[in-house]
């Protein structure tokens, strides 16, 4: 199976043969012209791959902010549930907490233009300050038992799908009111 190391690997492999043997065979200046076209070529690429594109409306269709799989509803039952069990505190700094982060940040982006990582005074005034520290850089202490109290959860869910809803026009102006 090739990997993303592995295919760079063999994309350098080709293009430092194709330059030698444009070398040997057309001169410098052939192989100086196929170098700068191989570099540019991989310039871009990476660019793309390393997710430049979001920035730029015109070459991708939506802004990376979730990975590239939604996570199903499956999945989510069984996060809470272990979040919420026994052994709760240590999933959900591993698992629930980053999911929550990515639907939070994609939520504050789309929405309000908050990023999380970098605006995250705005981004704990627009979440709350009850909640903020299960969200904020440090990772909270958990309840007695070690799992995140459910009513937390509840409450995490219910600002997230707060935040993420549509904004409705103000009557008077028809701009967008912020929540």
């Amino acid at each position: 199976m090739f990997t993303l190391r592995r295919l760079g690997l063999l994309g350098g492999a080709v293009a430092g043969s194709g330059a030698l043997l444009v070398l040997l065979l057309d001169g410098a200046e052939a192989a100086g012209a196929l170098v700068a076209v191989l570099a540019t070529v991989a310039v871009l690429a990476a660019r793309y791959v390393a997710g430049a594109g979001a920035l730029d409306s015109a070459y991708r269709d939506e802004v990376r902010l979730l990975r590239t799989r939604a996570p199903g509803v499956g999945e989510w039952r069984r996060n809470v549930a272990t979040s919420t069990g026994p052994d709760g505190a240590l999933y959900y700094r591993a698992v629930l907490r980053t999911e929550l982060r990515h639907l939070y940040a994609a939520a504050l982006a789309e929405h309000h233009h908050v990023s999380l990582e970098h605006q995250p005074e705005r981004a704990a005034e627009l979440i709350g300050p009850q909640l903020w520290p299960w969200l904020g850089p440090v990772p909270p202490g958990t309840g007695p038992g070690g799992e995140i109290p459910v009513d937390v959860l509840r409450r995490l869910v219910d600002r997230l799908e707060a935040l993420g809803a549509p904004r409705t026009p103000s009557p008077r102006t028809g701009k967008d009111r912020a929540t």
